[in-house]
């Protein structure tokens, strides 16, 4: 019975949340209840904040949920940067790791957000489908603004989750077909 409830749910789960919404605490929360529960082996990355730079934006930092790694994906341009403060080394960084997790064979991949990056064709979305195909149950995170480049990329076998914990949680539970 378990086997046809994880079938019914699709492997792929989305977190689409408004431009204002500060999801990096959410995904903070699921993350370590899911830690808590001890059943599930997670992989993949998570994104955080970290401190404030020279322009006024945060440092976009990812947890390796694998090594337990903590590395930056952005890069200090200085007081009054407004392009892209994506830094590309550190991308690739999330890019091997997000696929060492699939090799490893996780219960549950985090794979970060889908952002500018993926919906221009590049980015995680390679990584995407490797953990698809490897049949692993994968959480993205997308801002609504990305919804139609997300729309275009994943097609229609995902399920929406709101921006709260609980939605969240309830997926892994279904996807990975343990009762936590």
């Amino acid at each position: 019975m378990a086997e046809d409830r994880t079938r019914e749910t699709p492997r792929l789960g989305a977190v689409v949340y408004p431009g204002e919404t500060e999801i990096e605490p959410i995904l903070a929360e699921v993350r370590a209840r899911l830690v808590a529960r001890g059943d599930l082996r997670l992989g993949g990355v998570v994104p955080r904040d970290g401190d404030l730079m020279a322009n006024g934006r945060h440092e976009m930092l990812l947890d390796d949920l694998n090594s337990g790694a903590v590395f930056s994906i952005s890069q200090e341009l200085g007081a009054g940067a407004e392009s892209c403060i994506l830094d590309v080394d550190g991308l690739t960084r999330a890019r091997l790791a997000i696929l060492a997790a699939v090799e490893g064979g996780v219960d549950l991949l985090f794979v970060g957000k889908f952002a500018k990056q993926e919906a221009a064709g590049h980015g995680i979305r390679e990584e995407i489908g490797a953990a698809l195909i490897a049949d692993i149950p994968t959480l993205v995170v997308l801002r609504e603004g990305q919804l139609d480049a997300w729309r275009a990329f994943a097609g229609d076998d995902w399920q929406r989750l709101a921006p709260e914990p609980e939605p969240i949680l309830t997926w892994a539970t279904r996807v990975t077909g343990r009762a936590g």
